[in-house]
């Protein structure tokens, strides 16, 4: 077979030419689309089972709020609400949690879960808790602080207490969270207290004496399977060899009036100076006792005196200082009420120049119980407030200062007094009531 003619060749073929076009995509477009896509499956969920999805995600909210709140971060908020001394007179002594030791307490001593505290013969200390708690141990008294924690998520504060043995005197301060508790324990019973209560526990397990009493606020007492709730001036006590719980009313103190609390009194001669105590009548009461004390804890007097027939007292014979003065009742049984709530009064020394110190107050800010005070008085000045030494003074003469928290309620007396380097003096007095 033959071949044929050769063929000619192909034309040549043009090249084709291919274009290709890029679109950027952002990885923030990525996330906004899928956000999109995301909330628009939640919705569609929501409307085919609602009680399921919101379950759910309750369920993965409490996930994640556990996760911020790791289990040490818990430790580490309960280690800020340690609570402190912020009085000691004589013997006060601490046992550490897992430690065998005893230690000197002091100021610097911070009080934790399983902490114990006693007190000598001679010993007084007054401990305050974060949320305001206050515990003022008597002599040979022992105590084992069981809680003192905030929730590190609602921020509720749990206060609790064990009192050994001896009387403590105790008071609750006002619950700024809801949820928190303030608990004392006494031989095999629990008292849950209510906010802004005061109230005294004596323990005495060699003499068998257990017993609350209360001055303010409220309580529920709870022994076993008996609980009982307590008022004003109620009085709970138990024997311990028997079930249940006695309830009873005790006598009131008075309320007291003359001197006013933070009075000051300036006097040229103040051992000589007559001073006039007056309290109100309460019924009942066949007598009643004055005590005077410079310190806040009583724990020593420089007057105790029994009254009968009246309601105020004269004492003379006060050096110049700072005292402190309750009044109990006493019924015709001779049975006494607790003390009323202390007053504070100063006695100064008054020198007479003729002059008056320059001293102006510019702003009082009260933070809660405690007052912040603003003024100005002359450059080397000495500023007394509320009989504590103002030691931030500028070279100008401007001061600025933190009182201590005040002790109750409603209406006090501030004294701000200033004292030149002439002696001169100058004091002002301002009302202020604290809700």
């Amino acid at each position: 077979m033959g071949l044929g003619p050769p063929r000619p060749p192909l034309p040549e073929q043009p090249q084709r030419a291919y274009e290709v076009e890029w679109t950027t995509i952002s990885y923030r477009t990525i996330a906004f689309y899928a956000g999109l896509v995301l909330v628009a499956l939640c919705v569609v969920l929501y409307l085919i089972a609602p009680n399921y999805f919101s379950q759910r995600a309750r369920n993965l909210l409490a996930a994640i709020s556990a996760g911020l709140v790791p289990p040490a971060s818990t430790e580490a908020a309960a280690s800020k609400r340690e609570a402190h001394f912020v009085n000691l007179d004589g013997t006060v002594r601490v046992r550490k949690a897992q430690s065998a030791q005893w230690i000197r307490s002091d100021y610097n001593t911070n009080l934790e879960k399983g902490d114990y505290i006693q007190t000598g013969s001679d010993g007084v200390a007054r401990i305050i808790f974060a949320d305001g708690t206050n515990y003022v141990l008597k002599p040979d008294s022992l105590i084992v602080v069981e809680e003192s924690r905030e929730d590190p998520v609602t921020k509720a504060t749990r206060v609790a207490v064990q009192v050994s043995s001896g009387a403590v005197d105790l008071s609750t301060g006002r619950f700024e969270v809801p949820g928190s508790t303030s608990r004392v324990t006494f031989e095999n019973a629990v008292a849950n207290l209510a906010e802004e209560t005061r109230a005294m526990v004596r323990n005495d397990p060699d003499k068998n004496v257990h017993e609350l009493t209360m001055q303010q606020g409220g309580a529920d007492v709870t022994r076993g399977s008996s609980t009982v709730r307590l008022g004003q001036y109620d009085q709970v006590t138990f024997d311990r060899d028997k079930a249940g719980l006695l309830r009873q009313r005790v006598i009131a103190p008075p309320d007291l009036r003359e001197p006013a609390n933070m009075a000051l009194t300036m006097s040229s001669d103040p051992k000589s100076t007559n001073l006039d105590f007056a309290w109100s009548s309460v019924p009942g009461a066949a007598a009643y006792r004055l005590q005077i004390s410079p310190s806040g804890m009583f724990s020593n007097l420089v007057i105790d005196k029994k009254v009968a027939g009246k309601t105020s007292a004269r004492a003379a014979g006060l050096e110049e200082g700072t005292y402190y003065w309750v009044v109990s009742s006493i019924n015709s049984k001779g049975v006494e009420s607790q003390p009323s709530m202390a007053n504070r009064f100063s006695l100064v020394q008054q020198v007479e120049t003729g002059n008056q110190a320059y001293l102006e107050v510019t702003n009082i800010i009260q933070h809660g119980r405690v007052l912040e005070v603003m003024g100005k008085t002359e450059a080397g000045s000495t500023v007394i407030i509320n009989n504590e030494q103002v030691f931030n003074i500028a070279p100008d003469g401007t001061f600025r200062h933190f009182t201590s928290q005040l002790a109750r309620s409603g209406a006090n007396q501030i004294t701000i007094t200033a004292q030149n380097r002439k002696g001169d003096m100058h004091t002002i007095r301002k009302s202020i009531v604290v809700e």
